[in-house]
């Protein structure tokens, strides 16, 4: 199954790709949040395989100190798909609030897919970028 077709081809079987992670400075509502409770964010591009559907999955994508895969060491997350799930596709972007939890100037982070509901402690991202914060 091709996943994507890139530049230098298909992507083959049950690859997932973070192809980048951008800041925004728009308003992102903070989930579990008090209405009206905003931050900033990145904005995640992400692949899946051919036809997932990530909201139907549990996919969410996680932004953690680098290297650093855990709870303790996680900035802050959100599902791939939290809203307008009949919309949500194998391919898109997520955001991620993260501008008010820390994120330091000039400092990399690691920007991670965690698949299926899993969980830091129970199992491993599949796929991570690292992001340099630019100011």
């Amino acid at each position: 199954m091709n996943a994507f077709a890139s530049d230098e081809g298909p992507v083959e079987g049950n690859k997932y790709i973070l192809t980048d992670a951008m800041w925004t400075t728009a308003h992102v509502y903070q989930k579990g949040a008090l209405i009206g409770t905003s931050d900033t964010g990145l904005v995640v591009t992400y692949l899946t395989p051919a036809g997932r559907v990530p909201s139907s999955h549990g996919d969410w994508i996680g932004i953690y100190e680098k290297g650093q895969l855990d709870t303790g060491h996680r900035i802050d997350w959100d599902w791939v798909c939290p809203n307008e799930h009949e919309r949500c596709l194998s391919h898109g972007s997520a955001v991620v609030p993260a501008g008010d939890d820390g994120m330091r100037p000039g400092a990399t982070y690691t920007v991670a897919y965690w698949a299926d509901d899993a969980k830091e402690s129970s199992g491993t991202p599949v796929a991570t970028i690292d992001y340099v914060v630019p100011w």
